[in-house]
């Protein structure tokens, strides 16, 4: 494409990278020509971008001449591919996770009206898609009534695990189904096919045979009070559920002011990347996020047991998420240049 970007993107066979792919299509961005490369497991794959199939490198490429670098890997292969792109000059937008606890890396969330100074660094990162869902709910929420404390319960689907925990969740459900011995778990702490974890990643240890939170409980509560600007009282809970895509979670906001039913339909109807579910009293359902760019939320409805206090449902896709959020950063740094 004439006058379009030289796009890296890494881990581009992973589950967020071809998320990313097909984003960059949707919403065509002016790729000029695709970078996409992943670690050794991926020699001899290619992927589909546009009318092209293309190989996928599995040596870091030379960033010299490219613009744009997205990073999709994990996070512990991240910080050396983030290191090679600032030394490059190359503006680089992680979604690996690595740099969301950094002071020094802008933290952004596209409907959250980033600042430009902020879309303007060398390196930013989007957080992980438990915490932007939450953030486009709780934000909107903190503007009309201003945030005290948040307690909520993500259940987390197997795609946030990647291409291997939907392949692993997919082999147990077959096992049991057909009566055999599901396969050793990998992938996850435990057996997840029909069946809840409470447990995803390693407890910190606070002593006295008592347990503390998780890493990705951590990270949430974590990048959520940076992107809200201030220190919300915040805790979390992660529970790993047997469903292949799309995050549910259930959350007890309490406000510093009251607000009736009617007035937060509004803020929901009003808050950008959030959908009020009105299509029935069931829904919505982790399935009905599927490639989705936006918070479903539901079931609003007092706590009886705080003052101005609300339960409500979020659910979101947070593969699609993450995906989309990455790329309207790159929109909003293509804008500001």
């Amino acid at each position: 494409m004439r006058g379009g970007l030289r796009v890296a993107l890494a881990g581009a066979t992973g589950t967020l990278g071809r998320e990313v792919l097909t984003v960059l299509e949707e919403r065509r961005f002016p790729v000029s020509e695709l970078v996409p490369f992943a670690s050794a497991h991926s020699t001899g794959a290619d992927v589909e971008f546009g009318d092209n199939v293309i190989p996928v490198q599995t040596e870091l490429p030379s960033l010299r001449s490219v613009d744009l670098l997205i990073v999709c890997t994990p996070a512990e292969a991240a910080m050396e591919l983030v290191r090679q792109a600032l030394r490059a000059e190359v503006p680089c937008i992680d979604c690996s996770g690595a740099l969301a606890g950094s002071e020094e890396v802008p933290l952004l969330v596209a409907e959250l009206s980033a600042p430009g100074a902020a879309l303007g660094a060398p390196a930013v990162a989007s957080p992980a898609g438990p915490a932007l869902a939450w953030a486009l709910v709780l934000s909107a929420l903190d503007r009309a009534a201003q945030l005290h404390r948040v307690v909520g319960t993500v259940l987390r689907s197997a795609a946030m695990a990647g291409g291997a925990g939907i392949e692993a969740l997919s082999r147990e459900t077959i096992a049991l189904l057909s009566q055999r011995e599901p396969p050793e778990p990998q992938v996850f702490p435990g057996q997840v096919a029909f069946d809840c974890v409470p447990t995803v990643g390693e407890q910190a240890g606070v002593g006295g045979g008592l347990g503390g939170e998780t890493p990705p409980e951590a990270a949430l509560a974590r990048d959520l009070q940076r992107l809200l600007g201030r220190p919300v009282p915040m805790a979390a809970t992660v529970v790993q559920v047997p469903t292949f895509v799309g995050d549910g979670s259930a959350l007890a906001v309490e406000m510093v002011r009251s607000l009736e039913l009617g007035e937060l339909a509004g803020v929901f109807e009003k808050a950008p990347g959030v959908e009020l579910w009105t299509r029935d009293r069931v829904g919505p359902t982790t399935r009905d996020t599927s490639g989705r760019d936006v918070a479903l939320v539901s079931r609003l409805r007092r706590d009886p047991s705080v003052e101005n206090g609300l339960l409500l449902w979020v659910a979101a896709d947070p593969v699609r998420l993450s995906a989309a959020n990455a790329v309207k950063l790159a929109e909003a740094r293509l804008r500001l240049h």
